[in-house]
């Protein structure tokens, strides 16, 4: 892992003047549009960058891309990444290793069958971090603050429960689940650590 921390650093503190000063509007927009390209393949551009998106065999697509869940669970996981990494820079902590996985849960019986809402009913996220003198109360401040500015997890986290797993150094540093409506995380006691 190696990361520009000190690029990081001052991208955030540039911005954030910016947008105090007024040079820099807060409201973003992104734009993306899709264009059919066969059956149930799809290319997605945002004017700058494109990328494919199938659906499995078994929903009638080809399986030759990612399908929809996979990159809204990637915007997740990269978006978490990217705050990590800006907290790291801003706390002047460098992170030995960053591993961050995500499970989202839900129901073809939803989807295909129309028995009960298609969406997700959980998402199960785990960080795995590294760092000899990072302590646990630390690595969760980090996860709070992924919470509060990733854009992707906090619109998740309004809309569907996040159990989240937090590893420093291979040990557990908390177990929490994110509520919909709730502006804190809660701790979880109901499963034993992996």
């Amino acid at each position: 892992m190696n990361p520009n921390y000190e690029l990081l650093e001052g991208a955030i503190v540039q911005t954030i003047e910016d947008l105090r000063s007024g040079a820099k509007s807060p409201n973003r927009v992104r734009r993306l549009s899709l264009r059919v390209v066969d059956n149930l393949e799809s290319e997605i551009t945002n004017g700058e960058y494109a990328f494919r998106v199938d659906a499995a065999v078994d929903a009638g697509g080809a399986g030759k891309h990612a399908r929809p869940m996979d990159y809204v669970l990637g915007g997740l996981l990269s978006c978490q990444h990217m705050w990590c990494l800006r907290w790291a820079a801003l706390t002047r902590m460098r992170l030995s290793n960053l591993v961050i996985t995500a499970d989202g849960h839900f129901t073809w019986r939803g989807e295909y069958l129309d028995e009960v809402d298609a969406g997700l009913t959980s998402i199960d996220t785990k960080y795995f971090v590294d760092h000899s003198d990072l302590a646990p109360a630390q690595v969760i401040d980090m996860a709070n603050t992924v919470a509060r500015r990733c854009p992707v997890f906090a619109t998740l986290r309004k809309a569907v429960p996040i159990n989240e797993d937090i590893l420093l150094n291979g040990a557990v540093a908390s177990r929490r689940r994110w509520l919909p409506e709730q502006a804190v995380a809660e701790t979880r006691a109901d499963q034993a650590p992996e």
